[in-house]
């Protein structure tokens, strides 16, 4: 239902059962009308002296209105689909990271001392801590990173489903904005015995213009998905360079085969690579097109080149070189930078 009504309005409203009438309301002519269709129904009322001589224009201008009703309900339900639909994944998303957390703390400190009637319960987890400072250290790491992506929910929520998004775009080092994300990882890459290589040639001190939170997040996607693709025992190169009015980020890896018709296709909503999908590590299809939707928002992009010539298998799975590369703008503004 919409209405631009005021609740007086609606009390003249209510009894009007036909297309045209007039009334009178404290020594003034009012025109009121409505119309039902199979879609809803449209009340007016007006003071419009054209409309107050014609009825003719009025109710040409009821039914022109109701007339809309068929594609306005179809816009709307399409909205309310696209709304729940981000709702809901944010919901179980949020949900399956808290879920996360809790298995890794359950993992050091069994959930029965929780519920039990032990005195000293910081003594018993200060016990276990020491006694497995390698698990624990794996796990808070293992927690971070989902801190990390319950944030970065959060902020895909609010930023790429807003009309108008909120942007604080400032002057940040890449090198250290892409390592903050990276560190996260590493338990991931070490547990694939895979090598992150930062090239020597690294320009380290090149800083863009971005908003921070939002490009944190487009990391987090990419990294995420080099985790589940890429090829165990293999290294992951990675290096920044400058060109023109951009900072060139490249991260060339041993991953998953891409067809060349799934070039433009992995950065849409919802699509899942071919042998993502044949060897069961597909996600939902959304971590890329989110990456894609907030460089473009930032001024920036990212596109995947590959090399065919590589393409090998091992046990049965397609792997070849691939190579993503993100242009971050510089701006102009090189002031209030920050890692």
């Amino acid at each position: 239902m919409f209405s631009n009504l005021k609740d007086d309005d609606l009390r003249y409203l209510l009894a009007v059962d036909k297309p045209s009438t007039l009334i009178d309301i404290s020594g003034k002519t009012i025109r009121l009308g409505m119309v039902q269709t199979a879609h809803g129904s449209v009340y007016a009322i007006t003071s419009d002296k054209d409309y107050i001589k014609s009825s003719r224009s009025f109710i040409t201008e009821i039914h022109t209105l109701a007339n809309t009703l068929e594609k306005f309900e179809s816009i709307t339900a399409a909205y309310k689909e696209r709304i729940n639909k981000s709702t809901k994944r944010l919901i179980h998303n949020l949900t399956t990271l808290n879920a996360h957390n809790i298995q890794e703390i359950y993992s050091l400190i069994p959930q029965e001392l929780f519920t039990s009637k032990t005195v000293n319960l910081l003594k018993s987890v200060e016990t276990i801590v020491e006694s497995e400072k390698r698990d624990t250290a794996l796990s808070l790491l293992k927690i971070a990173k989902n801190n990390a992506a319950m944030k970065s929910e959060f902020s895909v929520f609010n930023k790429l489903f807003d009309e108008n998004p909120r942007l604080e775009k400032r002057n940040h080092n890449v090198h250290k904005v892409l390592m903050n994300v990276l560190y996260l990882f590493f338990p991931d890459f070490t547990d694939k015995n895979v090598r992150v290589n930062v090239s020597r040639d690294c320009n380290e001190a090149a800083s863009a213009l971005f908003d921070y939170d939002s490009i944190h997040v487009a990391f987090y996607h990419l990294f995420d998905n080099s985790v589940k693709y890429i090829k165990p025992d293999t290294e992951l190169d990675i290096n920044i360079s400058e060109l023109d009015l951009f900072v060139i980020l490249e991260i060339s890896m041993t991953s998953l085969q891409i067809g060349d018709h799934e070039r433009e296709r992995i950065f849409t909503e919802e699509y899942s690579g071919e042998f993502a999908n044949k060897t069961a590590k597909a996600g939902n299809g959304i971590g890329m097109y989110q990456s894609r939707k907030i460089l473009e928002l930032n001024g920036s992009s990212i596109s995947v080149d590959f090399d065919s010539k590589s393409l090998h298998e091992k046990m049965g799975v397609p792997y070849q070189t691939n190579v993503f590369r993100i242009k971050l703008n510089r701006g102009k503004n090189r002031k209030n930078e920050r890692g």
